[in-house]
C-alpha cells in the first residue's frame, strides 16, 4: 500500500504560507504544489523548480526531508534569477520509484535567509508507466510446473510451451539460466524441446530455470520439471478374432449386446470405423447400442460388422484388432394406432348408464398384425364410471356433479383407455379420456340448525337475531337465497337474502306481543349450467321469534293517592294502609321506600304496606304534628334499568291519651353547690359597603319572590311547562279519574267508616283537590297543585 498524506496535515500547511505571503516575508512561490512523477524516472530527471522571493541573504541555506525517508532525491540546488532564488530538486543516482510500493513522496524544504526560516511542502506523485512481461501463475511459483513425457518421444520433440499472460513490448526472447548448459532447448517461440540425442529408458527428473526477457530488458522467471517415464513392452492379443451376436430389436438405447476381452496389461478398446447404432466401453470392452434399434424405421440395421481395436493405454503402438457380427432379430415393437388420440366430451350428469360417449378407431401397423383388446384405466374421481363396450366409451355409473372430490378437478372425470395388441412382447396405447359433467339441479333446499331464537325486547335496529342455515345438495352447496314470507305489517324482522341472518328491523315490545312465527322461503341458485327458473327448487321452513322481557315500564300505583286518618294509639304491628301497585313487567320486584314527609321517621314500609313508630302528644313535651303527607318511592328493579313511581300518602293522627294511676315518688333534693361561670358573647360587625350590598339583594330577592308568586296566582306557566308536564315523572295520573270539581267528588266518596273501626279514617277530599306534587324552584319548597283548575297548596 503506497503512503499518503494526512489531509489535515496539508491544511495546516497551506494555512501557514498564507500567513507568511500575507507578512511580506521569505516565501517560496508555487508551493505547496503536487507533481506527477513516471516509475521509470532516472538520475538526474527534475522534479519541480520554484523562486524564493524577499531573500536579501548573499548566503541563504536549502535543506530537504521526504516522507517517507528515502535518498531517492537530491538536496535541493539554488541558482540566482535576478533578485530571487531559484530553487530545482531532482532525482539521486540511488533512484529506484516503484510505485506499487510508495505512490507519494512529501518533501519538506526548509530555507534560512538571515535570520529568517521559512518552510512548505511539495507533494511527490509516482505514476507505474512499466509494463512488465508477466509469466503463468503457475509456471512463476516457487514449485513451478511439471510435464512428464516417455523416454522414447522422438529427439528435439516439443514437451512444453511457455505462455506470458502480458506479452508486451515484444520481441520476446526466452532461455534456460539453470543448468547451464542444459541438455534441454528452448524455442524463439518459447517451446521447450527434448534433448537432440533422446533419453535414455529410465525413470529420470530434470528441473529446468528458464527466463523470459522483454524488448525493454523487463523479465519474469519460471520453473520447469520434466519427469522421463520409462518405456516398457506389454504385447496385447484377442483370444477368438471374430465374434458373432444376435440381439432382437426394440431393446433400447443402452441395450447390452456383448463383451469382448483382450490379453495384455493396461488394455483400452475402441472402435476402429465407428457406428452411430452402437458404442463401446473403452475400458470394459463391453458393446452396447446408441438408440432404439428399430427394423422397421431402419432396415440396415438388420446386420452390422463392427471392427474393435485393444491397444495398451501407455503405448498405444501395442494393439490388437478383432470382428463383432451383430444380427438385429424383427419383434413386435409397434403399438396400436388409434383414432382419435384424445377423447374430450361434456355431458350432463344426468346422463343414463350404458349411453356411448365416445367410439375409437384402432389399428396395429406391425406386419403381422394382431387382435386388439380395450380396457379403461380409472382414476380415483372416475373409478368405475366408464367401461368399453367393444371399441365403445360407455358410462357405467351415474355421473356425479355434485361432490367435493369432482369440483376439485372442475368437474371432470380423467381415465386411460388401454389399446392392447396380441404380438410378442405385448404393445399398447393409452388414449386419454377426458368428460367434463354439466350440472343439473336435482335437490331442493333443506333447513338445518335451530328453528327457535330470542332476543331481548330493547334489540336497537339491525341487531342480529339468529341465523338460519340451509343445505343444498346440488354443486355449489348451500348455494341459496332466504326470503321471509308475509306475517309482517308492518315488518318487524328482516332476513339477510344471502348469509339467513335475521336482524331486528322495528321496535320490539314484549308486553305486546312476546312471540313471532316466521315462513321462510330457502330457493336455490344457479344449479344448472344455465340459470333456469323452471328447474328452480324451494323449501320452506318455519321458525319461531320468542321476545326476551326488558325492564322498560314504570310501576303504576292505583289509585296514586291515598288519604286515612288513625289514632294515635294504634299498634306500631298493624299496617295503616296498603299501597296496590303493580309493574307490566313480568320479572319487575317492586320495592317501597319513603321519600318524602316522613317527619321524625314516624313511618315506615313494611312490604307495600305503612306502620308507624309510636307518636308523642305531651301537652308538657313532644308533640308531634297531627297530619302527614308522605310520598313513597316505588322502584320496580335494584339494577339497571330502573323505573320508580311515587304515590302520596296522607294521614292524619287522632291524639289519644289513657288513664293512669298516680303514683306517689319522693324526690330527694340534693345539695346545690356554688359554681362561677364565665361566658364570652361574640357578635359581628360588617363592613357598611357590605350592608349596601346586601340591602340590595335582599330587595332583588324580594322581587324576584313577588313575581313568582303573581305568576302562581295567575296560573302562568314557568319555565316553559304546565304543572301537568312539570310533574309527570312524579305522580301517576292514569288511574285518576278526571276531578272537574271538588265538592262534586266529595259527594261521590263513600260515608265515612263506623267507629268501630278505630284504624281506618275517612279519606280527606285533599287527594281529591290536588292531583299533582311540584318543586318551587326558586325557594325549593313543594307544593300540590290541581292541574285542572291550577290550585295549589304550600306543603
Amino acid at each position: 500500500m503506497g503512503f499518503h498524506p494526512s489531509e489535515s496535515l496539508l491544511k495546516l500547511c497551506i494555512a501557514l504560507l498564507c500567513i507568511m505571503q500575507a507578512n511580506g516575508q521569505v516565501s517560496f512561490v508555487g508551493l505547496p504544489d503536487t507533481v506527477t512523477l513516471l516509475q521509470s524516472s532516472t538520475q538526474g530527471t527534475v522534479v519541480y523548480t520554484f523562486p524564493m522571493e524577499n531573500c536579501n541573504s548573499t548566503n541563504p541555506t536549502v535543506t530537504m526531508d521526504a516522507s517517507p525517508t528515502t535518498n531517492f532525491f537530491n538536496t535541493p540546488s539554488l541558482s540566482i534569477a535576478g533578485l530571487d532564488y531559484n530553487i530545482e530538486i531532482t532525482l539521486s543516482s540511488t533512484v529506484a520509484l516503484n510505485a506499487d510500493v510508495v505512490n507519494q513522496y512529501i518533501l519538506t524544504i526548509t530555507a534560512t535567509c538571515d535570520n529568517e526560516t521559512v518552510f512548505n511542502q511539495l507533494f511527490v506523485m509516482i505514476k507505474n508507466d512499466i509494463v512488465e512481461p508477466q509469466c503463468e501463475p503457475k509456471f512463476s511459483s516457487q514449485a513451478g510446473d511439471t510435464v512428464t513425457v516417455y523416454s522414447n518421444i522422438p529427439a528435439s520433440s516439443p514437451i512444453y510451451k511457455v505462455v506470458l499472460r502480458q506479452p508486451n513490448n515484444a520481441p520476446v526472447t526466452y532461455s534456460i539460466i539453470q543448468p547451464s548448459p542444459s541438455v534441454f532447448a528452448i524455442s524463439t517461440s518459447g517451446s521447450v524441446l527434448s534433448p537432440t540425442s533422446g533419453f535414455t529408458n529410465a525413470a529420470k527428473t530434470y528441473q529446468l530455470q528458464i527466463k523470459v526477457t522483454d524488448s525493454l530488458g523487463n523479465s519474469c522467471n519460471g520453473t520447469l520439471t520434466v519427469e522421463v517415464l520409462p518405456v516398457y513392452q506389454n504385447p496385447i492379443n484377442f483370444t477368438v478374432q471374430s465374434t458373432a451376436v444376435t440381439i432382437r430389436e426394440n431393446t433400447g438405447p443402452g441395450a447390452y449386446v456383448t463383451t469382448i476381452t483382450a490379453q495384455g496389461n493396461n488394455v483400452q478398446y475402441e472402435m476402429i470405423s465407428p457406428n452411430s447404432a452402437y458404442y463401446i466401453n473403452a475400458d470394459t470392452g463391453i458393446i452396447r447400442t446408441t438408440f432404439n434399434l428399430d427394423l422397421e424405421r431402419i432396415p440396415s440395421l438388420a446386420f452390422t460388422t463392427l471392427q474393435i481395436r485393444a491397444y495398451d493405454k501407455n503405448l498405444r503402438s501395442s494393439s490388437a484388432i478383432a470382428t463383432v457380427n451383430i444380427t438385429v432379430l424383427d419383434v413386435n415393437d409397434m403399438a396400436p394406432l388409434c383414432t382419435p388420440a384424445v377423447i374430450v366430451n361434456q355431458v350432463p350428469q344426468s346422463t343414463p348408464i350404458s349411453n356411448i360417449l365416445a367410439t375409437l378407431t384402432c389399428t396395429d401397423p406391425d406386419a403381422n398384425s394382431t387382435a386388439l383388446s380395450y380396457s379403461v384405466t380409472s382414476n380415483a374421481n372416475s373409478l368405475y364410471s366408464f367401461r368399453m363396450q367393444s371399441n365403445n366409451l360407455v358410462v357405467n355409473n351415474t355421473l356425479n356433479y355434485d361432490s367435493a372430490e369432482i369440483a376439485s378437478v372442475n368437474f371432470q372425470y380423467s381415465a386411460t383407455i388401454v389399446v392392447t395388441d396380441s404380438g410378442t412382447p405385448q404393445l399398447t396405447t393409452n388414449i386419454p379420456v377426458f368428460i367434463t359433467v354439466t350440472p343439473v339441479n336435482n335437490y331442493a333446499p333443506q333447513c338445518i340448525g335451530p328453528l327457535t331464537y330470542s332476543v331481548n325486547e330493547n334489540a336497537p335496529f339491525g341487531t342480529v337475531v339468529g341465523q338460519l342455515n340451509a343445505t343444498d345438495a346440488d354443486y355449489k352447496f348451500n348455494n341459496v337465497e332466504f326470503t321471509i314470507e308475509g306475517g309482517q305489517n308492518p315488518p318487524v324482522f328482516y332476513m339477510d337474502p344471502k348469509s339467513g341472518e335475521i336482524h331486528v328491523l322495528g321496535p320490539l315490545d314484549f308486553e305486546t306481543r312476546s312471540s313471532y312465527s316466521l315462513r321462510i322461503k330457502v330457493v336455490d341458485l344457479n344449479n344448472d349450467i344455465m340459470p333456469d327458473p323452471v328447474n328452480q327448487k324451494s323449501t320452506y321452513c318455519t321458525i319461531t321469534i320468542n321476545v326476551q322481557d326488558y325492564n322498560d315500564n314504570p310501576p303504576v300505583c292505583n289509585p296514586p293517592y291515598y288519604s286515612t286518618t288513625i289514632y294515635s294509639t294504634l299498634a306500631t304491628t298493624s299496617d295503616i294502609l296498603s299501597l296496590q301497585c303493580s309493574d307490566v313487567d313480568p320479572t319487575s320486584t317492586l320495592t317501597y321506600s319513603i321519600v318524602g314527609g316522613n317527619v321524625d321517621n314516624l313511618f315506615l314500609m313494611n312490604g307495600n304496606s305503612i306502620r308507624h313508630n309510636p307518636f308523642s302528644y305531651n301537652p308538657d313535651g313532644v308533640y308531634n304534628p297531627v297530619s302527614f303527607t308522605l310520598l313513597v318511592k316505588v322502584t320496580d328493579s335494584t339494577s339497571s334499568p330502573q323505573f320508580s313511581t311515587t304515590a302520596i300518602v296522607n294521614i292524619d293522627v287522632v291524639p289519644w291519651t289513657t288513664t293512669q294511676p298516680t303514683t306517689t315518688t319522693t324526690t330527694t333534693t340534693p345539695e346545690k353547690k356554688t359554681k362561677i361561670v364565665n361566658e364570652t358573647s361574640t357578635y359581628w360587625q360588617p363592613d357598611i359597603w357590605f350592608m349596601v350590598v346586601l340591602t340590595i339583594t335582599a330587595a332583588l330577592l324580594l322581587l324576584a319572590l313577588s313575581l313568582l308568586a303573581w305568576k302562581l296566582a295567575t296560573g302562568y306557566p314557568i319555565c316553559g311547562n304546565t304543572a301537568t308536564e312539570a310533574t309527570q315523572p312524579l305522580l301517576q295520573n292514569k288511574s285518576v279519574a278526571n276531578v272537574e270539581n271538588p265538592v262534586d267528588a266529595a259527594k261521590e266518596q263513600p260515608p265515612p267508616p263506623s267507629k268501630d273501626k278505630k284504624d281506618i279514617a275517612p279519606v280527606s277530599p285533599l287527594s281529591l283537590q290536588f292531583d299533582g306534587r311540584a318543586q318551587d324552584p326558586v325557594t325549593g319548597r313543594e307544593y300540590l297543585f290541581n292541574s285542572h283548575t291550577g290550585e295549589r297548596r304550600w306543603l
